[in-house]
């Protein structure tokens, strides 16, 4: 809006005179046009000013180097220039921004009157006057704020009832900001919180694991090397041991170990253990190449089951049922039989079942019912 302090701007003022004359006519300050004058004045100014009114005084002209013309120069004059000028709209300052609000302070009124001087050096030519016109105080003009227009935002005005609402409102906004970011802060930390008890208890329950399965391990090792030693008695404790015990695994390495021991009392407590575990213990058959009639018999006879009730854990004797649904003769009925160390023997009626523990932890031996064919006989010990 204001003009630097040397602003100087040269015009060509018309007085009238027809183009192409050879003299050059002497310059008088009077004869200047003030109107021409006035209004490039008016031009320099910023447009929320007016120019009331203007006077021109005839000045020394001055030199090139600053001081007075000579005498002899009688194309140029000089004027000093006053102009009234008035503020055509009140102005304001910024005091402060919060969002889209500008709170604002006002600074002058509309009809605030300056003084501006100027200085014009004018040259009276062929085609008219030209001056050359120079602000002498253009500070006059500064530190006058902006029109309400010009300001940014939605202007407020400082110290008002609505500013002192708004600015209620901003500090209640920014302490609601507060809260629900407080708010938020403390759910990631808590979430975190969450996330690191989790990961901690995550940790900790892997490293229990870890620390049971290398108990497990451990136990399961020296089962093994306890089961596979030298001394008898030892073997034996230790697979009472692990049959006694809620480890499903161990009982099961147990139970390898000891059929595969080939020592008939270890075999003797595997196969008890077994059997007294089951309900029901199916049994293969198959036809024998002596008897040509047996495959027949294979064919009608149907699953052989061997059905249990009871096991005596000391002698071994079982009862249940023993038969297939394909022969009369063979039908289920009630079964007894013992387990004689590693050897088996089941009798029901009108029909009998032998089996001896093998290499490959199966039960092979021979089924007979009375006049059938003999039949060959399997039990998988799993």
């Amino acid at each position: 809006m204001v003009r630097p302090a040397a602003w100087g701007i040269a015009v060509t003022l018309m007085a009238g005179l027809a183009p192409g004359l050879a003299p050059v006519p002497t310059a008088r300050a009077a004869e200047l046009p003030i109107d021409r004058v006035r209004a490039e004045v008016s031009r320099l100014v910023p447009p929320l000013w007016t120019v009331e009114e203007m006077t021109a005084d005839p000045i020394p002209v001055p030199a090139p180097d600053g001081k007075a013309a000579a005498k002899t120069v009688e194309s140029r004059t000089a004027v000093r220039i006053a102009a009234k000028l008035r503020l055509a709209k009140p102005t304001y300052a910024v005091d402060s921004r919060d969002g889209a609000v500008t709170f604002i302070r006002p600074v002058a009124e509309a009809g605030l009157e300056k003084t501006l001087t100027a200085t014009a050096l004018a040259t009276l030519g062929p085609n008219g006057w030209s001056a050359r016109i120079e602000l002498r105080n253009p500070e006059v003009l500064e530190g006058i704020g902006q029109p309400l227009e010009e300001l940014p935002g939605r202007p407020v005005l400082a110290g008002s009832a609505e500013a002192n609402r708004l600015r209620d409102q901003i500090a209640r906004d920014a302490e609601a900001r507060g809260a629900e970011e407080d708010a938020r802060r403390r759910r990631e930390e808590d979430l975190l919180a969450r996330q690191a008890a989790a990961t901690k208890a995550e940790e900790e329950r892997a490293a229990a694991e870890r620390r049971q399965e290398d108990a497990r391990a451990a136990r399961i090792a020296e089962l093994r090397a306890r089961i596979q030693g030298a001394d008898r008695p030892a073997r034996i404790a230790a697979y009472e041991a692990a049959l006694g015990g809620n480890d499903p695994s161990l009982r099961q390495i147990a139970l390898e170990a000891a059929l595969q021991s080939r020592d008939p009392v270890l075999g003797n407590l595997a196969l008890k253990d077994w059997i007294a575990r089951r309900k029901a213990v199916p049994v293969q058959l198959y036809a024998t190449k002596e008897d040509p009639h047996s495959e027949t018999v294979l064919n009608n006879l149907g699953p052989l089951t061997l059905e249990i009730d009871s096991v005596n854990p000391v002698n071994g004797a079982l009862a249940g049922r023993l038969g297939a649904p394909g022969y009369s003769i063979a039908k289920p009925s009630a079964a007894v039989g013992a387990l004689a160390q590693t050897t088996l023997t089941v009798n029901a009626y009108g029909c009998a079942l032998s089996l001896r523990l093998t290499e490959q932890q199966t039960l092979d031996g021979l089924f007979r019912c009375q006049t059938l064919p003999a039949l060959i006989a399997r039990v998988t010990v799993d």
